[in-house]
């Protein structure tokens, strides 16, 4: 292949592929690094990044030919800003108003054998989320080396421009009663609190068994965003999924992580069930989940348990609307744990919700999250959220 061949850049056509492992993050064991939150400085940094955007896609097309490198490589960019308002009911919780999130996400492409993606958060100092190489040896097995999601359910893996469902672990401000991850107790809080489902450095293998099966396992450090080990041990985490349909598919998870106690280190494990019927924007979609494991973040073999089920209806508005879909959703989460003496606390959530989609992923998603305590509590969060992806 000759060299200075043609580099192809595009804007806004980036993918979040569910067949591209979409390869976080914790107290104790795994720490995410939290940096000081500037209001401030939120919105010049928003607007410095996407000046900076526009400025570099101008200037691409203003070069004939558009831009060159060695090989003959593409890439692909999007951009995802979700501006987020919240009026919690707790006492002493405020309303706000805030910028959940501005990512900016670059796909390379060499060949069908190299391929890779850089994704970064543009607020909070930049962090990087997915960050990886992959090699495609074939559809059998794929190898991605660098730093990607974990992922005990598909509901953590799947992006978040996809759901419409504002907050994944249903949090309510100024609830904090779950024992060891604080918070609420419900599926996404103790998948995401106890590293089940956060960013880590490592290896991600993914590939096809069959026409019908596939397998997700990730060999990672066990210690959050960007950090290193520890020690010699590895977390693992494992996904077996088999399609039972076209648009239908059954899966079982499996953790194992290097926790650290008092007397040493010891395996974690957790285990997990998914059901899905359906797919994104297209109809009726359910997905179910189960979870069972230790919260590490009490004690060693202190057990958890959860549950989940959500329900989207996607369907399309008339042309003469000024939105092109609506999405009703319902989500109910159950979870349950120990305290420090062995005593049990649950938790249960309801969150009705709907998203009105102006075109393509754009759009602004509505979510009350209700959230019941067995510690004889009830409150509850209103949401409201901005999607826009470009």
């Amino acid at each position: 292949m000759p060299a200075h061949q043609e580099t192809t850049i595009t804007a806004g056509a980036a993918r979040d592929f569910h067949s591209r492992p979409n390869p976080g993050t914790h107290d104790g064991k795994r720490r995410r690094k939290r940096r000081p939150d500037s209001k401030a400085s939120a919105g010049k940094v928003l607007g410095g990044m996407l000046l900076a955007a526009m400025a570099f896609t101008s200037a691409l097309q203003a070069q004939d030919p558009p831009f060159r490198s060695y090989g003959g490589s593409s890439v692909s960019f999007d951009a995802r800003v979700h501006a987020q308002y919240e009026a919690p009911s707790p006492e002493g919780a405020v309303s706000t108003f805030s910028m959940r999130r501005a990512w900016i996400t670059l796909d390379g492409r060499y060949n069908d054998f190299v391929s890779g993606r850089l994704q970064f958060e543009a607020l909070r100092g930049g962090t990087v989320l997915d960050a990886w190489l992959t090699l495609s040896f074939s559809e059998a097995f794929v190898l991605n080396m660098g730093q990607f999601k974990r992922g005990i359910s598909y509901f953590w893996l799947v992006p978040n421009s996809d759901l419409p469902l504002i907050e994944r672990d249903a949090r309510v401000s100024g609830v904090d009663d779950c024992p060891g991850i604080g918070g609420v107790c419900s599926f996404g809080n103790l998948a995401f609190r106890l590293g089940l489902n956060g960013y880590e450095p490592g290896l991600l293998m993914t590939g096809r068994l069959g026409s019908r099966a596939s397998y997700r396992v990730t060999l990672t450090n066990g210690e959050g965003i960007d950090n290193r080990d520890a020690n010699n041990w590895k977390s693992t985490t494992t996904q077996l999924s088999f399609d039972l349909s076209d648009d239908s598919r059954f899966a079982a998870y499996a953790s194992f992580d290097e926790t650290h106690f008092e007397h040493g280190s010891a395996w974690t494990p957790a285990y997990g069930l998914e059901f899905e019927a359906g797919t994104w924007r297209d109809g009726g979609h359910l997905l179910l989940g189960a979870i069972r494991g230790r919260n590490w973040k009490v004690a060693q073999d202190t057990p958890f348990t959860a549950f989940q089920a959500m329900g989207l209806w996607y369907a399309r508005l008339p042309e003469t609307t000024r939105f092109e879909a609506i999405e009703p959703l319902l989500r109910l989460s159950w979870a349950t744990t120990e305290d420090a003496d062995g005593e049990d606390v649950s938790g249960f959530t309801i969150t009705p919700g709907f998203m009105l989609y102006a075109f393509g992923k754009n759009g602004i998603s509505t979510n009350l999250d209700i959230y019941r305590s067995s510690l004889d509590r009830t409150e509850w969060s209103l949401k409201v959220q901005a999607f826009t992806y470009f």
